[in-house]
């Protein structure tokens, strides 16, 4: 039988030891602190020490950190789950592969922003201390559609929009998808966590290493949990999947 997400891509129970979400996430930021005091020791940086120290504390599970080409210009990075082309582990989800794109000048690690490094490696430790998150992208990425879900998620969810608007284009959507509606609206909350996370990380980071360099002179940091209204996203589209929970428990 194959399993959706492998011991590679995942940390087990057994390890985390507190299985509750607050213990998951307790256990995420202990990775993330790990890492970050690793990479500030260095004196010179390269991009291949990001991959060699995620693998060194990881050294188990299947990563692959890489970089995204100079041409590309959308994204700054990326987290995407990795398939086993030739079937060798029984599982869909093998492992991650974590992009970034290594142009920084400033406040940066091997080329890669401070705050995008840890932002990603947000979503790398995350995946791995809550295999529902991949487990859920997975799924939903095999539903048949002429939608692409992580495109709406992204011009949705991860652009400023009003969350009135962004309400009003999920409600369009799941009325379109009705037998798929409790996973989407599941999709999005899932999704929307991870990013405040990844938010968050990347700020928190940020400013350790700015205290770090403290004589240097800094650019205003916005805060995009802020300017994306994610935490009000969040908070409607936990509302609409317990009304539409509510309604399927009615029709039972």
């Amino acid at each position: 039988m194959i399993r959706t997400i492998a011991g590679t891509a995942r940390i087990a129970t057994k390890v985390i030891k507190d299985g509750s979400v607050a213990g998951r996430d307790k256990f995420c930021e202990k990775l993330e602190d790990k890492l970050y005091n690793r990479l500030v020791k260095y004196k010179r940086t390269q991009f291949e020490y990001i991959g060699k120290n995620i693998q060194q504390i990881l050294s188990a599970k299947l990563i692959m950190v890489e970089k995204i080409p100079k041409e590309d210009e959308f994204y700054s990075g990326s987290v995407l789950l990795a398939n086993d082309a030739q079937k060798i582990i029984p599982a869909d989800v093998v492992g991650y592969i974590v992009s970034y794109k290594n142009n920084s000048k400033k406040e940066h690690f091997g080329g890669v922003a401070i705050d995008v490094l840890m932002h990603e490696v947000h979503h790398l430790f995350n995946y791995f201390t809550h295999p529902k998150i991949p487990n859920r992208i997975f799924k939903i990425s095999k539903l048949i559609s002429d939608v692409d879900f992580q495109k709406f998620f992204t011009d949705n969810f991860q652009s400023p929009i009003k969350p009135e608007a962004c309400k009003s284009a999920v409600k369009n959507l799941i009325s379109k998808n009705d037998k798929n509606k409790i996973n989407l609206l599941q999709y999005f909350r899932y999704k929307i966590i991870d990013e405040i996370g990844a938010y968050n990380s990347g700020k928190k980071y940020l400013m350790k290493y700015r205290q770090k360099h403290s004589n240097d002179r800094y650019e205003e940091y916005f805060d995009q949990v802020k300017v994306l209204h994610l935490q009000e996203k969040l908070d409607l589209i936990s509302d609409m999947l317990r009304k539409s929970l509510k309604e399927e428990r009615q029709k039972l």
